[in-house]
């Protein structure tokens, strides 16, 4: 199903971002002096293709402390990762790579997911997923029932989505939503205004009531806590879903 596999793809970007600052965090001694070899190879690209426009990057330091780099427009201070991600011109970047409280420098990459329904996410023919009208319920795949049968349901349990916002009115969330929180500047609140957040909440915690109990979620216990990273377009940043997993 491709929709799953863009959150996967998206997903395992962050991750990797966290992984290589985590790595980078504990071999910081051992990273090379040449400062060229500080910028990953997304941003040394864009990099060759820009005057002295601003670039959003994520900025990886050996210590805790924050540098102050003139020039540097910070967005984020992370706690779970040693670093911070904001804009910086071309000739900021450099000063920062050869600055020797910088480990690495990565250009803060787009994610991109799709609005259920779109042509790009469209369904897969596989019996075993997907029913007659082209509709799908997780729960049923991988039989839910039988936990739900044994009273294990999802209760007490919070789970975040970091995706396009949740719609709370929806009747299958109605008071699943018990915190939200926006990371997007161009966009004022948490609701959703794509889709796909409101989908991936269902999947998770749906009650069922907008089909008759037909597609219930597969914890329809659980809690939901609505943490928006990609805008009305499908559109992100890796910054803003690191900032998200926070």
């Amino acid at each position: 199903w491709l929709i799953m596999d863009r959150n996967i793809f998206i997903l395992i970007s962050a991750a990797n971002v966290l992984l290589l600052a985590l790595a980078g965090a504990q071999i910081a001694k051992a990273v090379p002096s040449d400062a060229s070899q500080k910028i990953d190879a997304d941003l040394a690209e864009v990099l060759d293709g820009v005057g002295e426009e601003e670039i959003p990057v994520i900025v990886i330091l050996k210590g805790t402390e924050t540098p102050d780099f003139a020039g540097f427009m910070i967005k984020y201070s992370y706690q779970l990762i040693p670093g911070l991600a904001g804009e910086a011109s071309r000739t900021t970047i450099k000063e920062m790579a050869n600055s020797e409280e910088v480990s690495a420098i990565y250009f803060d990459n787009p994610a991109k997911i799709y609005a259920p329904g779109d042509g790009n996410a469209s369904a897969s023919d596989n019996p075993l997923v997907y029913e007659s009208d082209g509709y799908i319920s997780p729960a049923r795949v991988i039989k839910a029932d039988r936990l739900w049968e044994m009273g294990i349901d999802g209760t007490g349990i919070n789970v975040a989505v970091i995706d396009s916002g949740i719609d709370k009115n929806h009747p299958d969330l109605i008071g699943k939503v018990i915190a939200e929180k926006n990371f997007l500047a161009n966009e004022i609140s948490a609701d959703d205004l794509l889709g796909h957040g409101t989908m991936i909440a269902g999947i998770i915690a749906g009650s069922g009531a907008s089909s008759n109990g037909r597609y219930v979620g597969i914890a329809p216990g659980a809690n939901l806590i609505n943490v928006k990273v990609i805008d009305q377009n499908g559109n992100g940043r890796v910054s803003d879903i690191i900032a998200g997993i926070e």
